[in-house]
Order: structure tokens, then C-alpha cells, then sequence
């Protein structure tokens, strides 16, 4: 096969592409991957960087297109294929109109490819989106897009202002918690001076942030507070500030990237 016929194969697989999106025709989608593809539509919103089977990417994007009334059309243009052998790499550009009812999206956008010689023909190994700009409606609505998948990290939040002439108390009560903390699985604490309040009213001169990366180690966190060891620093604490605030917090929910 020379470069000039694998070329015009692999440009096939790419309205092959778009005829299996716009048909919603998915045994001529998956047709056009290997094996396993490498999928990246993160910058589009779309969720994360996957590498899946061919039959469960197919899923996903499946899934994606699923939204009600939604109807899309997309073409491909400008092609600069690169290959080498029996692999090979390119760039293309897609413009795709995306209809619900009356409401129109545009995207104009370019894929990055890899692609394989395979005894079935080139295939595409990894796809990648890259928008250059969108216009009309939001692609939370026009989308099914997965459920947000939570972090499982955690978050102690700690405002306090200090009584500074109780010296010997913050010393205790400190030297005591940071310890108990770190021995929960928590990051080094990281300690920051409030220097402004813009909007509201604080009343507090410090605060303290330490990180749990994952709900066991929160749950060792907050069980220190339950403790009699931290019970026996209560005394400390409330001598040493005048002000103190303790809360959890965990990472709002991340939506997956994709495209």
C-alpha cells in the first residue's frame, strides 16, 4: 500500500465517523477503531481522558448522543496525515452543528489522531479534540454526560484567632492536633493569615487547611475529635483562641471530560 492509498483509507475512517455519529449508526462507528482507543474530549467539557475497548468507547459515545431530539451533523476537512509504515498520525478539522428543537451549537474544532495498520485495515488507536471555538447552546444540555465522579478526598478547614499572650496553650494545643492529624493520613497543614476580608465579615486571624486523600483517612480524621486525646487539649484550645472553627469539607464532584 503506498502513502497516497493509505491515506484516502484513513480520510475514510473519518466519515465513516461522522456518518456513524450522524446516523447514530454504531456498528459503522465502531468499525473504525482498534482493538482498545484511546479517547481525549476533556477540553470540550465532555469528561476525562479514557482508554477503553473498542465495544465500551462505543458505549460512552453512545450514551453521549443519546440526549432526546438531538440531531448532528458533522464534516471533516483538511486532512494532514503523516505515515509511517504501518502507523500513522494526523490532524483534522470538523465543524459539527448540534439541533435540539430550535436551539443550534456549533463546534469548530480539529481531532489528533494515531492510527494502526491492522490485517482489517488502518484503524484509529486515539483520538483526541481540540475546539478552537463554540457557539449557541451549552454542552451540558445538548449531552448525556456521566454522573460526576466524586474526588473521595477531604478537607479540614480550620479559622481561628489566637489569644497570642496564651502562648504556652497554643503551644500545647498545636504541638498536640498536628500530630493526631498526620497520623490520620493528613497532608502537612497548611497554615495562611487572613491579610483582607473583601466581602462579609471573617473575625478570625488564621487559618489552617489539611487534606485527606481518600474517605478512610477522613474518617480517621474526624474520629480525632472524638477522642480522649483531643479531649484532654480542649482546654488548651479554648485558652489559647478566642475564635476557632472546625469543618470538613470535600471536593465538589468533577465532571468527566470527553467529546
Amino acid at each position: 500500500m503506498t502513502d497516497l492509498e493509505a491515506k484516502q483509507e484513513i480520510s475514510e475512517l473519518h466519515h465513516k465517523y461522522a456518518r456513524g455519529l450522524d446516523a447514530q449508526d454504531w456498528a459503522t462507528f465502531a468499525s473504525i477503531f482498534d482493538d482498545e482507543i484511546e479517547s481525549d474530549f476533556s477540553r470540550w467539557g465532555m469528561g476525562e481522558k479514557m482508554r477503553l475497548p473498542r465495544e465500551e468507547f462505543t458505549n460512552v459515545v453512545r450514551f453521549l448522543f443519546s440526549t432526546k431530539n438531538l440531531v448532528t451533523q458533522h464534516y471533516m476537512t483538511n486532512f494532514l496525515i503523516e505515515v509511517e509504515g504501518d502507523r500513522a498520525k494526523g490532524d483534522v478539522y470538523v465543524f459539527a452543528r448540534h439541533k435540539i428543537g430550535s436551539e443550534i451549537m456549533d463546534l469548530n474544532a480539529f481531532y489528533r489522531c494515531n492510527y494502526r495498520l491492522t490485517d482489517d485495515g488502518w484503524k484509529i488507536t486515539s483520538v483526541s479534540l481540540h475546539p478552537r471555538w463554540d457557539q449557541g447552546g451549552d454542552v451540558i444540555k445538548f449531552f448525556q454526560l456521566p454522573d460526576p465522579q466524586p474526588s473521595g478526598r477531604a478537607h479540614l478547614f480550620v479559622t481561628a484567632t489566637p489569644i497570642l499572650e496564651q502562648h504556652d496553650a497554643l503551644e500545647r494545643y498545636v504541638g498536640g492536633i498536628i500530630p493526631m492529624l498526620l497520623q490520620a493520613g493528613g497532608s502537612e497543614p497548611m497554615i495562611i493569615k487572613e491579610d483582607e476580608t473583601i466581602v462579609g465579615t471573617s473575625g478570625t486571624f488564621m487559618s489552617m487547611i489539611v487534606t485527606f486523600p481518600n474517605a478512610n483517612a477522613a474518617d480517621a480524621a474526624r474520629a480525632v475529635f472524638d477522642s480522649e486525646e483531643y479531649a484532654a487539649l480542649v482546654p488548651d484550645r479554648d485558652l489559647a483562641f478566642s475564635r476557632m472553627n472546625i469543618s470538613f469539607y470535600s471536593d465538589m464532584p468533577q465532571a468527566p471530560a470527553g467529546g
